[in-house]
């Protein structure tokens, strides 16, 4: 037996997240075969075991890969930066801004998680120099900045957030849900309960860019919690947001209809379909140049993104 996810490089036990028991045929989108057969010997647990059979022609079994929103957002950015970092796990450089967002993340989640009403300003922002973290800071002078500007960030949001102080309902909510076929994980930052007695979804942010309202609205990520939130305590949801740490401004938008939910299941589908057929092209965004542009085509003509990686 082996962990789900993985590349099988045997023929043998498999596990999946496949519903239901007995003996059949699987599609490829499931195994990767093109004439293997399997058999579902077990669904305990939410975690099927299926036993697989190697088909003729085949040289390894592949599952179908759990996804996350960060994981879908880099395919639809480049498909290569993909496979570098999720597939062939190639290590990527510490950036401060990651560890700038991270500490802030930790200290809004750290507010809420007390359980006995909020934490006076000084013990948040004691914990907020304890969780400080200086990975991807290569100047003295500007981590200092950065960290005085994120001490006025949680000053603010202590003094927003202390007056009309709610426990949340869950916060760090970590989920999965089966999207055709697709195991999708997330965690949710913040779930409260509305006065009616559904969910409100909050996501915090803290890029330097403010949020708009379309941003809210056209959120992939912010659709997919909606349906892990409803899985997960079979309440309506009623509001989404995003929290936008350093303007400490919260855009709230009114829940997805199912249509919309239809079509982002839809496009975690069709990325996991695309994954699956091996569809790595590279493609020139924003971010590029990234860590791997040594081994991309668009930036170097002589290399073979097809070798292996190691």
């Amino acid at each position: 037996f082996f962990c789900y996810p993985i590349l099988v490089p045997p023929p043998g036990l498999c596990k999946g997240l496949i519903k239901g028991e007995g003996t059949g045929h699987l599609p490829s989108f499931f195994t990767g075969h093109r004439n293997g057969s399997c058999s579902i010997v077990s669904s305990k647990y939410g975690v099927v075991i299926v036993a697989l059979t190697r088909g003729v022609g085949d040289s390894y079994t592949r599952l179908v890969r759990p996804l996350s929103y960060s994981q879908i957002s880099a395919y639809q950015t480049c498909g290569l930066f993909y496979r570098f970092q999720y597939i062939d796990k190639l290590p990527t450089k510490p950036k401060s801004y990651f560890s700038f967002g991270n500490t802030l993340h930790r200290c809004a989640q750290y507010f809420f998680k007390r359980g006995q009403g909020p934490p006076t300003l000084k013990e948040l922002l004691e914990y907020y120099d304890r969780t400080w973290s200086s990975a991807g800071y290569f100047s003295r002078k500007r981590e200092a900045t950065d960290k005085q500007t994120g001490r006025e960030i949680l000053t603010r949001f202590w003094e927003l957030n202390s007056r009309d102080y709610r426990m949340p309902l869950a916060t760090e909510k970590w989920f999965t849900v089966d999207v055709g076929g697709v195991p999708f994980r997330g965690y949710i930052d913040r779930v409260d309960i509305s006065p009616t007695g559904g969910l409100n979804i909050l996501d915090y942010k803290s890029g330097k860019r403010d949020i708009t309202t379309s941003e809210v609205e056209d959120s992939l990520q912010l659709s997919m919690y909606q349906i892990g939130a409803q899985g997960t305590w079979l309440l309506p949801v009623e509001k989404l947001s995003l929290y936008h740490l350093r303007s400490n401004k919260n855009v709230e938008v009114e829940a997805r209809d199912e249509g919309t939910l239809k079509e982002a299941e839809e496009t975690v589908t069709s990325v996991a379909q695309s994954i699956q057929n091996g569809e790595f092209d590279p493609r020139l965004n924003p971010s590029c140049p990234c860590d791997f542009s040594e081994m991309c085509p668009l930036f170097n003509p002589s290399a073979d993104p097809s070798a292996p990686t190691s």
